[in-house]
């Protein structure tokens, strides 16, 4: 194997990304089609994506990665979460994660963005009247509806909490799950939020949002709605 490889992927390893103009050597290195192919290698064995968008590379883990996707254990150390908060608050973190995604990227095309920032007030307004929509959907004719009992009482456990103050870290507060998972999500670069509490996308999550969007993505997205419908119910 090549030592620019084995950089090459140091570099990835460090950041997630390697950007043109911040890292020309480690840029240089991967125009080397020696270098490529010894990637793919990476790429099969240990479960990950090289994804190219513009003047960056991303390393991205799949389905198949064992030593970068996250469990309940990971996800409780990334909000700060005891044992004391039940696992069904974590599936309610993942969906209002999946929310706030779909509020800033329900477009179609190659740029799916549809909006620039989302007032944090707004976000828990917003996601209050979806979670009643849900919930109303599921009074009468369950067969009617389009959502399962488990999400039903996801929606209800949101409902459940206060509003809380803005600056709130509680679980039993609506203010407090979002400020949580923003701290979890400015960790990973996703998502950053100003002093006058607007939400905005990253450039990292602007670029990947096509690849995740694509169809075999989505079907990892299906998959885990599953999961959470059959796990969440007693939890």
């Amino acid at each position: 194997m090549k030592r620019n490889t084995v950089e090459v992927f140091h570099a990835l390893m460090k950041k997630g990304w390697v950007d043109r103009r911040d890292n020309p050597e480690i840029w240089s290195m991967m125009e080397d089609q020696d270098v490529l192919e010894e990637l793919d290698d990476f790429k099969a064995v240990m479960g990950i994506d090289i994804i190219r968008v513009g003047d960056r590379i991303y390393m991205v883990a799949t389905q198949d990665n064992d030593l970068f996707l996250k469990n309940n254990v990971d996800y409780r150390s990334d909000i700060s979460a005891g044992n004391e908060v039940r696992t069904r608050d974590l599936y309610l973190f993942n969906y209002l994660s999946i929310y706030l995604i779909y509020l800033f990227f329900s477009g179609e095309g190659s740029d799916p963005c549809s909006r620039e920032f989302l007032k944090k007030a707004e976000l828990v307004s917003l996601f209050t009247a979806h979670c009643e929509s849900v919930t109303s959907e599921g009074i009468g004719d369950r067969s009617q509806t389009e959502y399962s009992d488990n999400f039903i009482a996801l929606a209800n456990a949101w409902l459940s909490k206060l509003d809380g103050d803005p600056a709130s870290k509680k679980f039993d507060q609506k203010y407090g799950i979002v400020n949580r998972l923003m701290v979890k999500y400015k960790n990973d670069g996703l998502f950053e939020i100003s002093e006058d509490d607007l939400i905005r996308p990253t450039r990292k999550l602007k670029d990947l949002m096509p690849y995740f969007l694509r169809k075999d993505r989505v079907s990892d997205i299906q998959n885990w709605i599953k999961e959470t419908d059959s796990d969440a119910a007693d939890k």
